[in-house]
């Protein structure tokens, strides 16, 4: 009788250490989002800021706003050819107006066909309204901020051949 006692006793101590075990491990997982309330506002912050440059015709300070990818994609000097000869040339527009949509987080998210997913972005949809000769435009972009090292980095949109969006799981 006294056996199964202590198997019963020694049976609850397990059972309390695994729960103050699984526990512990719960909130040490939880902690990191706990401090990562303003990553939202920081992603569109700078999405923000890159139309901010853009509307400015400052497109080697948005350039440097890009993911490395974008950069790969995009050499400055092309980037600013580009931007300026296609809105300012083409359309014939000074500036334009933007609307964002809110940061919806997503995960395992592919931005780019045939890259790496990411584990975790941010995803701001924009809306640009140009007066333009060709008379009103609206340009609506897809924009993906996501973490390179320490900073906040811009990637646009460049789904598979199929052009859908995706829902945020991984194109694999």
């Amino acid at each position: 009788m006294l056996r199964r006692r202590n198997r019963n006793a020694l049976f609850k101590k397990i059972g309390f250490i695994a729960l103050v075990l699984l526990l512990l491990w719960l909130i040490a997982k939880t902690i990191p989002y706990l401090f990562r309330a303003d990553a939202p506002d920081e992603a569109a912050s700078v999405v923000e800021e890159f139309y901010h440059y853009e509307q400015a015709g400052d497109f080697g300070s948005s350039w440097e706003l890009f993911h490395p990818l974008m950069k790969e994609r995009f050499s400055k000097s092309a980037y600013l050819q580009s931007r300026a000869h296609i809105f300012m040339q083409h359309f014939g527009v000074e500036t334009f107006e933007f609307e964002m949509e809110k940061p919806e987080r997503e995960f395992d998210v592919t931005v780019i066909d045939g890259v790496e997913p990411f584990a975790e972005a941010y995803k701001i949809g924009i809306i640009m309204k140009y007066r333009s000769t060709f008379g009103q435009l609206n340009l609506v972009q897809t924009c993906y901020v996501v973490k390179d090292g320490e900073d906040w980095t811009l990637l646009w949109y460049y789904p598979g051949k199929g052009g859908e969006q995706h829902s945020g799981e991984s194109h694999k």
